[in-house]
C-alpha cells in the first residue's frame, strides 16, 4: 500500500513539474497564431494574427502595431520583430494583423485601360471608399464604413480587452502599404483620436487630396514612404499631405526611396522606422 502512495505522489510531482516546464517553455518564445472574432458591423466572422513577444504578461502595458492584409507576406514579421526584441533595439510589443477579404465581390464595373474586366475582392472595398452606387452592387454600399467600424469598435476593443492592454492613442500604431495604406491614410483623417501613429507605405486610396483637413486639428504622426519607380501621383499626394501637416502643425516625414510597389521595399523602410520610433530608452 505504501509502495502505492509513493507511486501516486511521484506521478502528480512529475505532472506538476512538467505542466510548469511547458509554462516555462512557453513563456520563454514569442508567441504568434490567428484567432478571429464575430463583426457584427460585417455580419461575418473575421481572421487577424497576433504576435506576442517572449514573456509576455497581461499585467504589462505594451507598444501595439494594428496592420492591413493580415493573410499576405506583407506581414510576416514574427522573426523581424523577435530579432530586434531580443537584441534589446526596439520595445517589447504586440502585433495584430486584421485579414482582408480576397473573395470576389464584384467582376462586372470595373475594367483596365484595354478594355478587361478586373475581379474585384471585398478588400478593394474594405480598403479603398469606392462608393458603389449600383442596385446590383447592394451588398458594397456600406463595406468601406462596416470594416472601418469593424477596425475601430471590434477588433481594436476585443484585442485589448483580451490581453488587459488600458491602450490610449498614444500606444497605437497603423501600419499599411498600397490599398492598406489607403485605408489607414482614411483613418487617420476621420478618426485621429484612434492611432496616434501611422505608418504608411505606396498609398493607393485614402481619398488624401478630397478629404477634408482641418488646420484646427493635431493629426496622428505619419511616416510616409513611396518609391521612385512607383506611379507619379504617389508623391503629389505627399507633397499635399506635407502642405496640410504643416498648417496644423502635425508632424509628418515623407521620403521616397530608390524602387517600385514591393514588398522588399517595404520591409527594409518598416524596419528603419520602428527602430526609431521604438526603441529602447
Amino acid at each position: 500500500m505504501r509502495k502505492i502512495e509513493i507511486l501516486i505522489i511521484g506521478i502528480i510531482g512529475l505532472s506538476i513539474i512538467s505542466c510548469q516546464s511547458k509554462k516555462s517553455t512557453s513563456n520563454s518564445e514569442s508567441n504568434f497564431f490567428t484567432d478571429s472574432i464575430y463583426s457584427e458591423h460585417l455580419n461575418e466572422y473575421r481572421k487577424h494574427n497576433v504576435y506576442l513577444p517572449k514573456g509576455f504578461d497581461n499585467g504589462k502595458e505594451y507598444p501595439i502595431i494594428y496592420a492591413t492584409d493580415g493573410n499576405s507576406s506583407l506581414t510576416e514579421k514574427k522573426n523581424l520583430l523577435d530579432s530586434l526584441i531580443d537584441n534589446i533595439i526596439i520595445k517589447p510589443l504586440i502585433f495584430v494583423v486584421s485579414f482582408s477579404n480576397n473573395k470576389i465581390a464584384d467582376s462586372t464595373s470595373t475594367t483596365t485601360g484595354d478594355g478587361k474586366k478586373v475581379h474585384l475582392s471585398y478588400r478593394n472595398f474594405e480598403y479603398v471608399d469606392r462608393k458603389p452606387t449600383r442596385l446590383e452592387d447592394s451588398l458594397l454600399v456600406d463595406r468601406f464604413k462596416n470594416h472601418e467600424l469593424y477596425f475601430t469598435k471590434e477588433l481594436i476593443t476585443e484585442v485589448e480587452k483580451n490581453f488587459n492592454q488600458n491602450s490610449g492613442k498614444n500606444d497605437r500604431y497603423f501600419y499599411g502599404v498600397s490599398n492598406g495604406a489607403g485605408f489607414g491614410m482614411s483613418l487617420l483623417n476621420k478618426n485621429p483620436d484612434i492611432i496616434g501613429t501611422y505608418i504608411c507605405f505606396s498609398t493607393f486610396g485614402g481619398d488624401i487630396q478630397s478629404n477634408n483637413w482641418d488646420k484646427d486639428i493635431k493629426y496622428p504622426k505619419l511616416f510616409l514612404r513611396y518609391g521612385s519607380d512607383e506611379f507619379f501621383g504617389l508623391k503629389e499626394d505627399a507633397e499635399f499631405l506635407k502642405s496640410k501637416y504643416a498648417e496644423s502643425k502635425s508632424f509628418i516625414e515623407s521620403k521616397e526611396y530608390e524602387g517600385g510597389h514591393n514588398n522588399k521595399f517595404w520591409n527594409k523602410e518598416f524596419s528603419e522606422i520602428i527602430i526609431r520610433i521604438l526603441k529602447v530608452e
